[in-house]
C-alpha cells in the first residue's frame, strides 16, 4: 500500500511562501503596518490565516521578509564591476543617474520609502538594513567608481567620498520630494534634461584639464 505524503514539497512551499510575501507586500504599501491585519494578508494570498502563523509566525516576521525581499531587490548593483572599470565615465554616469531617479519616481518605491520612515521607530535595523541595501550601497559603488577612474587618471577626484556625495545629493534633492508630496511624476525628458546637467558640471569640477 502506498503511503499518504502530508507534507508540501519543497517547491510547493517555496511559491506558497512567495504569494503570502507578495500579498504582505502589497498590503503593508496599501495600508501601513500599523493598519494591515493578517486577516487582509490572508485573503490577499488566498490562504488561511494559520497558514501565515506556519509559514512566518507573526505579523512582525512577515514584515521582515518582505522588507528583506525589498533588500534584495535593492541589493541588485546599479553598477556591474565592467562599468566601474570602463574608461567611458560620462555614459556610466548617465546610466547610473537613470537608474536612480527611475528609482526615486516610482510609486512602489516610494510608498516602501513612506512606509519605512512611519516605521523605523518600530523596526530600527530594518531601517537601517533598507538604508544600507539601497541608498548607502548605491553610494559606495559611486565611491569605488570614482576612485578607479581617478587612479586611471580620467578623473581627478580629491576626496572620492565627498564626490559621491554631492553627486547622489543632486539627484536626490528635488524630484523624490516632489513626487512624495505632490504625487507629480515628471517628464522622461525634464529627467534627462536634468542628468545631462547634473553630468555637464560634475564632469566640469572633476574632469582632468587639457
Amino acid at each position: 500500500m502506498n503511503s499518504i505524503k502530508t507534507t508540501e514539497q519543497p517547491a510547493v512551499k517555496s511559491d506558497k511562501r512567495q504569494t503570502i510575501i507578495d500579498a504582505a507586500s502589497e498590503a503593508f504599501l496599501e495600508n501601513g503596518y500599523q493598519n494591515t491585519s493578517m486577516e487582509t494578508i490572508s485573503s490577499k494570498a488566498g490562504v488561511a490565516k494559520q497558514t501565515l502563523y506556519n509559514y512566518f509566525g507573526n505579523k512582525d516576521a512577515l514584515f521582515i521578509a518582505v522588507v528583506d525581499q525589498k533588500c534584495d531587490y535593492h541589493d541588485n548593483a546599479t553598477m556591474r564591476s565592467s562599468d566601474i572599470t570602463s574608461e567611458n565615465v560620462e555614459e556610466v554616469l548617465k546610466k547610473y543617474a537613470q537608474s536612480k531617479l527611475a528609482d526615486l519616481v516610482s510609486p512602489e518605491n516610494t510608498a516602501m520609502f513612506r512606509m519605512m520612515i512611519s516605521e523605523a521607530i518600530r523596526f530600527p535595523n530594518l531601517g537601517e538594513m533598507f538604508f544600507k541595501a539601497g541608498l548607502e550601497k548605491d553610494r559606495l559603488l559611486l565611491v569605488d567608481f570614482l576612485t578607479l577612474q581617478n587612479q586611471a587618471g580620467n578623473l581627478v577626484v580629491d576626496d572620492p567620498e565627498q564626490a559621491a556625495l554631492f553627486f547622489q545629493g543632486a539627484l536626490n534633492a528635488y524630484f523624490r520630494p516632489k513626487f512624495i508630496m505632490t504625487g507629480e511624476i515628471p517628464s522622461k525628458e525634464a529627467i534627462q534634461q536634468y542628468i545631462d546637467y547634473c553630468i555637464k558640471k560634475f564632469l566640469l569640477i572633476y574632469r582632468p584639464t587639457p
